[in-house]
């Protein structure tokens, strides 16, 4: 049985086994980022309008006549979310083959030859990821809407983070068992999940997946510097332009850290539930 630093180490060196298609899927989180940026910075102006109207006519939010509102800036973030959720899927998706190839000890990066089926599967990755983590949202929503600002509170947050987290192990064993069958049912056969951690070790299942996580964490942190000083370059280079510096950090963390990291985690994930299954 591979240990948890075999695990970790084989999932760093896989991206690097397709450089050309480790960049197509940059290509992906590149376009998600800069998606994401355009969603952010259009929505800060809309609500800077929204306050500014409001202010100028004494009124509240709330009695603005629609009229009156950055109406086409309102369509145009909506379309954005649409094309993010769209390109979020498809990521999923591919996410999906990685762990699939990870699970048949595949040494080559998934293809994108496929693309209706990157999709299919980003939907029930999807849908996975919902159901795990719906019971930890409506705990955190309605307890935060009984408790409102009383003393409650902080229990009740603690309460939701504590359920957060046992979700979120559970939910990486859940993908994966569906993936490893390719049937959304597997996702939730509780029964055989728990059987393929306690195969592991729940102790070397936890470590395997905190250790990941704490590796991601300080290549982060490096990435951090790195970026930190490209960015005071480009606001050397064309004068302090917030928005375009936005832009150019986006494409570069989106076509080669975020690609990398999830290629990396989604590799030992795959590697977490061949060594549970043996």
């Amino acid at each position: 049985m591979a240990s948890i630093t075999d695990c970790v180490v084989e999932g760093l060196k896989y991206p690097f086994n397709d450089i050309k298609k480790l960049l197509s899927f940059g290509v992906l989180c590149a376009l998600i980022s800069v998606v994401s940026t355009f969603i952010g910075v259009k929505s800060l102006d809309i609500f800077r309008a929204t306050v500014h109207i409001a202010e100028k006519t004494n009124g509240t939010v709330s009695h603005i006549p629609l009229s009156q509102l950055p109406v086409g800036d309102m369509y145009l973030v909506a379309g954005l979310i649409i094309v993010a959720f769209i390109i979020s899927l498809l990521i999923m998706g591919y996410q999906y083959d990685i762990i699939k190839f990870s699970i048949d000890k595949k040494e080559d990066l998934p293809g994108f030859g496929d693309i209706l089926s990157m999709f299919v599967n980003g939907i029930k990755y999807c849908i996975v990821i919902l159901a795990y983590n719906i019971i930890p949202i409506l705990v955190l929503v309605g307890g935060a809407a009984l408790a409102g600002e009383s003393s409650i509170f902080p229990i009740v947050l603690l309460v939701s983070m504590l359920l957060f987290i046992i979700a979120y192990f559970l939910l990486l064993m859940a993908l994966n068992n569906m993936i490893a069958y390719d049937s959304l049912k597997k996702a939730f056969d509780f029964g055989e999940i728990f059987d393929n951690i306690s195969n592991l070790g729940w102790g070397k299942y936890v470590g395997i997946i905190l250790f990941t996580l704490i590796v991601m964490m300080i290549i982060s942190v490096a990435v951090s510097f790195i970026l930190s000083f490209i960015t005071v370059l480009f606001a050397a280079i064309i004068n302090n332009q917030a928005f375009v510096i936005s832009i150019v950090i986006a494409i570069i963390e989106g076509l080669f850290i975020d690609s990398y990291m999830g290629l990396f985690f989604n590799r030992v994930c795959g590697s977490i539930y061949r060594e549970s299954i043996k």
